[in-house]
């Protein structure tokens, strides 16, 4: 019987496809039904306040929660959706959302099992991601598809999807590593700056070059009347729940962009890119959450698939095991209902231990790529140009 279970389950698509297929029609119509819509709300608002020419960076409490501090050109972006039906327009953001990540677990260069592992491990954070209507699902798909489409050598879509990236979150950016990293060449670059002309443009389709001025005046004077100073679900937070240490934010992640600075150097350095880069994937997916002060539940769809991807490539030691059982139960469980609501509350949220995992795989990766005596896990085949 488990032997059964394996060959239709855990070694075939169809099953962890259907089970997507489910939660891409069943979240929209309950999130729908409860009225718990907010973020796609702010987002339809969002393109409606972009032709109605009216600073979409204020409170609006009569339409929505919170505000709007996505770049301008995300209002544009998201034009396709913001006119439709409000369900039909969630039921197609949900699609899109869940799809692309499917998409791109499915396009990285590891074998069957290995993806098919990303999928499963992944699949309540997705459920998590997808409840909220945010934009994380795409981020942590587009960091994915930079790093792919550099593996099938494709300049122009591994630039498309850096600028995407920064144009949904700023910090999407980041996959713009990969391309330095992987013997860049003239025309990356000029991808890079054709796709970031493009979308950074994009309101100009309504805006006079006037008023295009004024809305980008408008978004930064928002960043910097709200930014707030927390710790979110970060290493910060967990170093003061852990250990009572009030640390400063700023130096912490200046930390973090040391330790980033210091492996990047060293990959360029000892030309050893094509050797960790699976590994230096994970790094950067967690990296960008462990140090983000604005880390929450929902962002760590991205950190948790860099712990899947991570693992895949570890060589499965006894210590890699117990790390990855450890992020599944503190990481991936603890804010579901299938995790004792006692020790999630009196245990996992005063402490951050939601951090831990993801934390402990980091600094394996760290230790990994710092040292020659470390030997890394196998490499799956890497995608041949196309």
């Amino acid at each position: 019987m488990l032997k059964k279970f394996k060959e239709n389950v855990l070694n075939n698509y169809l099953p962890v496809t259907i089970l997507l297929s489910i939660i891409t029609v069943v979240i929209p119509v309950k999130q729908y039904l409860i009225n718990s819509y907010n973020n796609y709300t702010i987002f339809q608002h969002s393109a409606n306040h972009f032709f109605q020419k009216v600073n979409p960076y204020i409170e609006y409490p009569h339409e929505y929660r919170d505000l709007f501090l996505y770049n301008p050109s995300f209002s544009v972006l998201f034009i396709p959706f913001a006119y439709l039906p409000t369900l039909l327009g969630m039921f197609l953001w949900v699609t899109l959302t869940i799809g692309v990540f499917y998409y791109a677990v499915r396009l990285l260069p590891m074998d069957k099992k290995s993806i098919l592992f990303i999928l499963y491990f992944t699949f309540l954070e997705i459920i998590s991601t997808a409840l909220n209507m945010q934009t994380n699902l795409l981020i942590v798909s587009g960091i994915m598809l930079t790093f792919i489409f550099l593996e099938k050598g494709s300049c122009a879509k591994s630039s498309f999807f850096v600028n995407l990236g920064f144009f949904i979150k700023a910090y999407g950016i980041i996959s713009g590593i990969f391309i330095i990293l992987k013997r860049p060449q003239l025309k990356s670059f000029l991808y890079l700056l054709l796709w970031f002309l493009l979308l950074f443009c994009l309101p100009l389709v309504y805006y006079t070059p006037g008023e295009f001025i004024i809305l980008y005046r408008q978004w930064f004077n928002c960043l910097l009347q709200h930014h707030e100073i927390n710790m979110g679900l970060s290493v910060m937070s967990f170093i003061e729940g852990l250990f009572h240490l009030n640390l400063s934010v700023y130096y912490v992640q200046l930390f973090g962009v040391f330790l980033l600075l210091v492996t990047i150097l060293i990959i360029a350095l000892k030309k050893i890119y094509e050797d960790v880069k699976f590994f230096f994937l994970a790094y950067i997916l967690i990296w960008v959450i462990i140090f983000n002060q604005a880390a929450e539940n929902a962002t760590y769809i991205t950190a948790v698939t860099g712990s899947a991807i991570w693992y895949v490539n570890s060589k499965k030691t006894f210590l890699d095991k117990t790390l990855i059982i450890i992020t599944f139960i503190l990481t991936v469980l603890s804010p579901s209902d299938l995790f004792p609501g006692y020790l999630r509350n009196h245990f996992v949220k005063p402490y951050s231990l939601r951090v831990l995992g993801p934390m402990a795989i980091f600094l394996k990766i760290q230790i990994s790529i710092l040292f020659d005596h470390v030997k890394f896990g196998h490499n799956n085949s890497a995608v041949q140009p196309s």
